[in-house]
């Protein structure tokens, strides 16, 4: 769990909106308020921290690294108290060198790169030689943040497996600062266990890898860099406690000249949206104290590098040229929960005399801190994934302005016949006030089995949209999973209801050997199962693919997907997929 440090980003980050934001557009703004701006709570949720990255350039200091590492605390120790900042160090071997090599493995093209992971293998020395157990480090790096955190990193095997995500700061071209989000996972493994280090031998530590569209016998071409490093003490800045400082020197060989250094700091273990204060303190520390009083130790040519160490090694450098031949970026959000669109009708009853959408009393918007609560006697629920990404939930209460109908009705939609009694309820559009959103349906309450089905089934948001694919489904469902407590509930499969379904898609499942019917001999809901149950509970590991292929290719992927856990709670009879017959 973060800690909190109270202040008001969180307010800032609600007045200033979601617009999406360049860097170096409006240079007014701090750098953190850009990135929340463009990333609003809760995308950057589990993202711990910063660390701010310089570059220095050998040449502008002492030859050897124990010499250089005390000249350059030195001179950056005169700048910070000049600016008004503070450099705390060690009572003990504070310039104590630290030895390793490090490699970075991609190939010769650097696909592994285009993918948006990286892949670096770190061996310490022990007593003067290469330790026999290395620390592999496997990153998700992607042009937008929300795509980088969706990367599950799950690692299966390996020792002392950590998972985090931190914002990585630098200077980049024309002075500004630039920031990127990383989410990386770190294990230990013996050093033989990395086989060949083919793309295999990482995947079978990091399945996923496997996914991303290279030959499991893809071979990597490694670049080693030899590192010294010194941890000297730490920068203080406010809100936080003191910040550890790493300087790095990077050399082609065992005992050869270093061709690079760098210095940098960084906290953790905060949350990102709260720390208005430390964030910018520690933009200033870069841009005050190492951009500008230490420009003539900078690397030549730094701004190229954004102070990344990989990049200069593995020669990426950043640019705006590179970045426009990219084209305009798409939403991620669009392949993981479809494009978020406006609903394809509003009730008589849902809107008050001034045309306004009555919102349901009862809506939660799920997050992880704050997890929506299911209760079993308030089933059915609606859920609507909302244009930020976000869970939104209300259960199908009457509506204020609703009607009962004594003698019921038939509804054209769904061709049923409603029960004498029905009433009219709260809709999907009920969450968001009528707004957009992306795709959207039924929590449902199983009795014969008890558990919670998940399906797509809505006239509003799922059934008039071309883009509403099965991952689309799994990616919502495992979302759900991870920010909704069931109150001991376990959950069950997750139903794409043909019905709901894009012309085309509708048209392949129907060939598909998982289709399946509530009826088999009526051929009544035809539906697939995308996903099987999960036990009760917050699944926070449960992974969020990205669905990147066209719908076609999307549905089959997610047909033929290997099924994960079965539901906790044995099943009576084969689920339905659907209780309820009010498709709002």
């Amino acid at each position: 769990m973060h800690k909190r440090v109270v202040s008001g980003l969180t307010a800032l980050a609600l007045v200033l909106g979601c617009a999406g934001v360049a860097v170096a557009a409006d240079e007014a703004r701090p750098l953190y308020v850009q990135t929340i701006q463009k990333y609003r709570a809760p995308v950057l949720d589990d993202v711990g921290g910063r660390e701010y990255k310089f570059l220095i350039d050998p040449a502008k200091t002492k030859g050897k690294p124990e010499d250089a590492f005390k000249d350059i605390w030195k001179k950056v120790k005169a700048a910070a108290e000049k600016n008004g900042f503070t450099l705390t160090e060690k009572d003990k071997t504070p310039f104590k060198v630290e030895l390793a090599t490090k490699e970075y493995l991609d190939t010769p093209d650097q696909l592994l790169w285009k993918a948006g992971y990286q892949i670096r293998v770190t061996n310490k020395f022990v007593d003067g030689k290469p330790d026999k157990v290395v620390a592999v480090n496997v990153k998700c790096v992607k042009e937008d943040a929300r795509l980088a955190m969706a990367a599950p990193l799950a690692v299966k095997g390996g020792e002392k497996v950590k998972v985090e995500a931190e914002g990585n700061v630098g200077i980049g071209p024309g002075g500004n600062l630039r920031e990127y989000i990383e989410k990386g996972a770190t294990f230990t493994v013996p050093v033989e266990a990395l086989g060949k280090m083919t793309l295999a031998d990482f995947g079978k530590f990091v399945p996923e890898l496997l996914a991303i569209g290279l030959p499991a016998d893809t071979a990597f071409v490694g670049k080693k860099a030899w590192s010294s490093r010194v941890k000297p003490g730490a920068v203080v800045l406010p809100g936080t406690e003191p910040c550890g400082v790493s300087m790095e020197a990077f050399a082609e060989k065992e005992g050869g000249a270093p061709y690079l250094y760098d210095f940098s700091y960084g906290y953790s273990d905060l949350y990102f949206y709260d720390i208005a204060t430390v964030h910018e303190a520690g933009e200033q520390f870069l841009l005050k104290v190492l951009h500008a009083d230490l420009a003539a130790i900078a690397m030549p040519e730094s701004e190229k590098w954004g102070g990344s160490k990989v990049r200069k090694l593995m020669n990426r450098p950043l640019g705006v040229a590179a970045a426009a031949a990219a084209g305009p970026l798409v939403d991620p959000l669009d392949a993981l929960y479809g494009v978020a669109s406006q609903p394809a009708y509003i009730k008589h009853y849902e809107a008050d005399r001034n045309g306004k959408i009555l919102v349901c009393p009862y809506l939660q918007v799920a997050t992880k801190e704050f997890p929506a609560i299911l209760d079993v006697k308030m089933a059915p629920y609606n859920y609507v994934i909302d244009a930020e990404g976000r869970v939104t939930i209300i259960p199908e209460e009457a509506h204020p302005l609703g009607r009962v109908y004594p003698n019921g009705f038939f509804r054209p939609e769904d061709q049923s016949e409603k029960k004498p009694g029905t009433r009219e309820n709260y809709g999907h559009v009920s969450s968001l006030a009528g707004g957009p959103g992306r795709i959207s349906g039924e929590i449902l309450y199983d009795k014969d089995t008890k558990t919670y089905v998940v399906n797509n089934k809505s006239g509003r948001y799922s059934k008039h949209n071309k883009d509403r694919t099965p991952q689309q489904l799994v990616n919502a469902t495992n979302l759900i999973r991870q920010v909704v407590d069931t109150a001991g509930v376990a959950w069950g499969p997750a139903l794409y209801l043909l019905e709901y379904a894009p012309a085309d898609v509708r048209e392949q499942l129907m060939k598909s050997p998982d289709l399946r019917y509530d009826d088999e001999k009526k051929k009544k809901r035809p539906h697939v199962v995308v996903l099987q149950g999960a036990p009760a509970g917050l699944n926070t590991d449960a992974p969020i693919a990205v669905a990147a292929a066209p719908v076609a290719a999307a549905a089959a992927a997610a047909v033929e997907a290997p099924k994960a856990a079965a539901p906790a709670a044995p099943e009576k009879k084969k689920a339905k997929a659907a209780h309820n017959d009010d498709p709002s």
